[in-house]
């Protein structure tokens, strides 16, 4: 995917660049506002057009003045933006004229000379397509008159980027995005300014995301794409989210928080991001609770080792018990005590991620399953449930990975009492491992069946 084309998306705020980053991409990644500066980190996605891929990159709203530090920090993600890309769509409002911060943009882009398609964006009547002239002033070739919000124009914008990129290159020759499915999607959530975004760039190795102490920065979630022992992963930054109860402070906030919470829902492994150095709360159970009702893959990281004074030998281990008394229906989830600024055990995220993902994926034959089950109900026979009879189970078997799904057969006039499908989870665990992931024990009733364990 490194190979790919990148093409970046410039302009002044408000004209329309990340409305039209998910026309292109055709679906909603990127929040959408009225409101300037909506738009923060640099967004990643990849764009198909006519059988050829390249990736889009949108980046926040590019102007002369800087307030404070996050704004700065918002500058250079564009500038960056600039500097990896191919090709530039800089992208202005035919509804508004041309502007003095049009102007600025124009002259940044000239200094960087690369290859510029301008686009006279919200040009949605014959009336402003006729005013597009105006915009020759910024001194670059025939505007593209497009409508990001309708998407009229935007499939000759697509070909001409297209053309712009590959030229006349054979189709069979060109390199294409790997395919989606064959990533492992990886979501860092958890409350605000526990160090998720300052997490991704420790693991990379580059400013990607902004990082600050104001609460809430990051708005877009973010895809990072890696690789690792052959192995694409996608690490998804995701917004702070708050308590359910806490009203949220604006529209960005929850558009964020839907977002991430959507995030956890289509990864693979969640991980639980949380300050070492403050107490654990509620929230971070109920957000822990969350992805592991979903069947996701968990790790735990407690971030900001650093801030832990007058570590021993047996500091690890006192943390270490306090986050499984709180987090006691993962027991199974391993811990990570990592600092984005030391980077301490950071180098273990990918390969935990990976054993996680490969534990995911595994299945277990029925041989296998029946002399568990045998050797389980030797040693610990089976409890009844309220009001039945002893229960017969016959069998176990997988019938679903992602998350491991099994199936245990019982006699239809008894019931298996809760405590010993634990028991039987902690079975599996013990003899083929699963760290990491949820098990799940699905009850049958059966009758007529032979060789009853």
């Amino acid at each position: 995917m490194a190979n790919l084309f990148k093409v970046a998306i410039v302009g002044r705020t408000n004209v329309g660049k990340s409305t039209l980053f998910n026309r292109l991409i055709s679906h909603q990644k990127a929040i959408v506002s009225k409101e300037a500066g909506t738009t923060r980190d640099r967004n990643y996605a990849i764009c198909s057009w006519g059988g050829l891929d390249f990736i889009l990159i949108d980046t926040a709203g590019m102007h002369e003045q800087v307030n404070d530090e996050v704004e700065e920090q918002v500058q250079k993600q564009a500038f960056m933006a600039l500097e990896e890309a191919d090709l530039i769509l800089f992208v202005v409002d035919t509804s508004s004229g041309v502007m003095s911060d049009d102007k600025a943009v124009a002259k940044t882009l000239k200094k960087h000379k690369k290859k510029v398609i301008l686009v006279a964006n919200k040009a949605d009547t014959s009336r402003l397509r006729q005013q597009i002239a105006d915009f020759f002033r910024l001194g670059f070739e025939q505007p593209i008159p497009i409508s990001a919000k309708s998407g009229s124009g935007c499939g000759d914008l697509l070909d001409e980027v297209v053309k712009t990129l590959y030229g006349s290159k054979k189709k069979s020759k060109l390199k294409t995005a790997p395919a989606e499915e064959k990533s492992i999607r990886v979501a860092l959530f958890g409350q605000p300014n526990v160090g998720k975004s300052s997490l991704i760039n420790a693991l990379i190795g580059q400013e990607r995301l902004i990082v600050s102490s104001i609460p809430h920065t990051t708005r877009d979630n973010q895809d990072i794409l890696l690789t690792y022992h052959g192995q694409h992963f996608t690490f998804v930054d995701t917004a702070g989210l708050r308590k359910k109860n806490k009203r949220l402070s604006n529209i960005f906030e929850k558009l964020s928080t839907q977002q991430s919470l959507q995030s956890i829902k289509k990864s693979h492994i969640a991980v639980l991001v949380t300050d070492v150095s403050k107490p654990l709360n509620k929230q971070d159970k109920q957000l822990l609770k969350l992805a592991a009702d979903a069947g996701k893959g968990i790790i735990i990281l407690a971030n900001k080792w650093d801030l832990i004074d007058n570590k021993d030998t047996n500091t690890i281990n006192t943390y270490t018990q306090y986050y499984r008394r709180f987090f006691p229906f993962v027991a199974w989830a391993p811990i990570l005590f990592t600092s984005a600024t030391s980077k301490a055990q950071l180098s273990q995220l990918l390969p935990l991620a990976l054993e996680l993902w490969e534990n995911m994926n595994k299945f277990i034959d029925d041989n296998a399953l029946d002399r568990l089950l045998k050797n389980s109900v030797k040693q610990h026979k089976p409890s009844r449930g309220k009001g039945t009879k002893h229960p017969y189970i016959y069998h176990m078997r997988q019938i679903k990975t992602l998350p491991p799904i099994f199936s245990i057969k019982v006699d239809f006039k008894s019931d298996l009492h809760f405590s010993y499908f634990r028991f039987l989870e902690n079975q599996l665990r013990f003899k083929f491992g699963f760290n990491g992931v949820p098990i799940v024990i699905r009850k049958e009733k059966t009758q007529n069946i032979k060789d009853k364990h």
